[in-house]
């Protein structure tokens, strides 16, 4: 068949019996072969998403890095006092024409603090600093409020 070997002649002869086994076997390997395919296209698939942006003015190009913004979203969380151990998380894309900005940020805030004000506020401030900061658009901006019970205990 398609192995020449005495060990496992047997049990081929008994697969070729049946009508439906060489043509699984066909199925299979084309079936592998797409994947295989598909993989290798992927490969060369361009990505977006970026580690820094270059903006480009009139006497020259700014470069913007994922950390510069990060650190943006930071300052904006240390003008509130209730905000306690937040954490940024900025993706940025650029497409041929437009560029944006994917920002996720998480705290935890104490149990005494009205949670979904302070989010709103959280949530225009930071978009509103790094729009002017880095003047590129902020697609998707995502606040999340630990809890902290579910974090677990602190070590200090």
């Amino acid at each position: 068949m398609y192995i020449q070997d005495s060990r496992i002649s047997e049990y081929q002869d008994y697969f070729l019996q049946f009508n439906w086994f060489q043509p699984l076997l066909i199925g299979l390997a084309a079936f592998l072969i797409l994947i295989g395919l598909i993989l290798v296209f992927s490969i060369f698939k361009p990505t977006y998403r970026k580690p820094g942006l270059y903006k480009d003015f009139d006497d020259g190009h700014v470069y913007i890095s994922r950390k510069a913004i990060e650190r943006t979203a930071y300052d904006t969380l240390k003008n509130y006092d209730q905000v306690r151990q937040p954490n940024v998380i900025t993706k940025l894309y650029n497409k041929k024409d437009k560029s944006y900005i994917d920002v996720k940020t998480d705290f935890l805030v104490p149990n005494d603090v009205q949670a979904t004000s302070l989010v709103e506020g959280i949530r225009s401030d930071i978009k509103q600093n790094i729009e002017y900061f880095a003047e590129i658009p902020v697609r998707k901006l995502e606040v999340n409020v630990r809890d902290q019970k579910t974090s677990g205990p602190r070590v200090l």
